[in-house]
């Protein structure tokens, strides 16, 4: 069974790590700015109550772990973008 999990493990990471990525423009910021801008979305959207939310016990029944990580993925990708659009970033998909 352990054997099982790093496999999913490793299934995660290398699905990070593929996943496309947008790349944020504002006019007249920098690499330096944009940058920053977006590390403190990320760390918003991490802490933040709705990426941190859990699944009520009923919607968690017979859910796969990994969906539980997608959705919870899926929800701090939507406040680093709402957050990057506030600062008045637009992206664009690489």
């Amino acid at each position: 069974m352990r054997l099982s999990h790093l496999a999913s493990a490793a299934a995660i990471a290398l699905a990070a790590c593929s996943a496309p990525t947008a790349q944020w423009e504002k006019p007249g910021a920098s690499v330096v700015s944009v940058d920053g801008d977006l590390q403190e979305c990320r760390s918003q959207a991490r802490i933040s109550p709705q990426a941190l939310a859990s699944p009520t016990p009923r919607e968690s029944l017979g859910t796969p772990a990994m969906d539980r990580i997608e959705d919870r993925d899926a929800r701090e990708a939507q406040l680093v973008q709402t957050c990057m659009q506030g600062k008045g970033y637009s992206a664009m998909r690489r």
